[in-house]
């Protein structure tokens, strides 16, 4: 992951730069303090379900893309964007998030893709990928043909790097070396991206498949035609339903029914090493509930020790359906990146 190890070096870079003169007994205002106990991301979630979520920029905080129902009053999911900054502050080892929901304020990018790729349909499962060369792809699934599909919206990096540039977004495309019959979402890649992981009930329940990625297939320069070998991951998968999967460096976090948890969809973690995952274990009960928790994404932080968790839940004291939720986990092993 070439272009996530830059991104985060220069997190960490500009984080330092930025707060080594800083006086250790600054004041500083916090707005949710993100704990072990999940907190609800309150000024960012609504009435109607609100989940899905993913950060266009891992490490950045700059803000977070997620599927919700709200703008068609419970019925069809668009994915839609929210700004969000996180900051770690070690003087009082508090790890703190500001939202905003007055307004949106996306930029250029975020307007033109959402406007390209929600339809009257259900939008679910953003993941942001950075590309190699020079493009930067939009993955998501959408259910117009009747199943989910996995599609992309493509753009040149360089046609949003000004305020003049072009602004263009390639039309949505569907992922056709990926997709079956049946439901496949929840795109993500790892293993340096060589590799893709996704879920799909082609086989009944939700399972999390493998298969190589290469770029070239979905670079609008190139469109490879690429045959691929698609592995149910017998390890991660279970009887019941696994789902969402996503993954940091060498660790992947999703949501599965399996029996062993504390009531409906848990959240579990998996470890890469030596080629192969390592058998999934339960976050346990500060991050799971007996109701549903979902879509789990890992939010690397700079020199931040524990790890940040963003995820779903339709458990109780919430605004209402699935909330959106933060939580720090020390459950979770040390994240390496490739």
């Amino acid at each position: 992951m070439k272009t996530l190890k830059i991104l985060l070096f220069a997190f960490v870079i500009t984080w330092t730069s930025c707060n080594q003169n800083v006086d250790p007994n600054y004041d500083f205002t916090y707005d949710i303090i993100v704990t072990e106990s999940p907190v609800n991301l309150k000024d960012i979630n609504s009435s109607f379900d609100d989940y899905n979520s993913n950060l266009p920029y891992p490490g950045f905080g700059y803000g977070i893309f997620f599927s919700t129902n709200r703008n068609s009053s419970g019925n069809n999911f668009d994915i839609i964007h929210k700004n969000m900054d996180i900051s770690y502050h070690p003087k009082d080892d508090i790890l703190n998030i500001k939202t905003y929901s007055d307004s949106d304020g996306n930029s250029r990018y975020e307007s033109k893709v959402l406007e390209t790729i929600n339809t009257n349909f259900d939008e679910y499962g953003p993941f942001h990928y950075f590309g190699e060369e020079a493009y930067e792809y939009f993955f998501y699934a959408n259910n117009e043909s009747g199943d989910f599909d996995i599609k992309y919206a493509s753009s040149k990096k360089s046609d949003f790097g000004a305020y003049t540039s072009p602004g263009m977004i390639n039309a949505p495309k569907s992922f056709e070396s990926i997709n079956s019959a049946s439901d496949d979402y929840y795109p993500c890649l790892f293993n340096g991206n060589k590799s893709l992981v996704f879920c799909s009930n082609r086989e009944k329940v939700f399972d999390i498949y493998e298969t190589a990625f290469d770029e070239d297939e979905i670079n609008p320069n190139y469109l490879v035609t690429t045959k691929h070998e698609i592995v149910k991951n017998a390890i991660l998968s279970s009887d019941q339903n696994d789902k969402c999967p996503f993954i940091a460096g060498n660790i992947m976090v999703f949501t599965s029914d399996r029996e062993g948890g504390y009531g409906g969809f848990d959240l579990y973690f998996s470890q890469y090493l030596d080629g192969k995952w390592s058998q999934p274990k339960n976050l346990g009960d500060k991050i799971n509930s007996e109701y549903d928790e979902y879509r789990p994404i890992i939010v690397p932080f700079g020199e931040f020790d524990d790890t940040m968790l963003i995820f779903s839940s339709n458990k109780p004291g919430g605004k209402g359906g699935f909330d959106l939720y933060a939580a720090r986990t020390k459950t979770v092993p040390k994240i390496y990146y490739y």
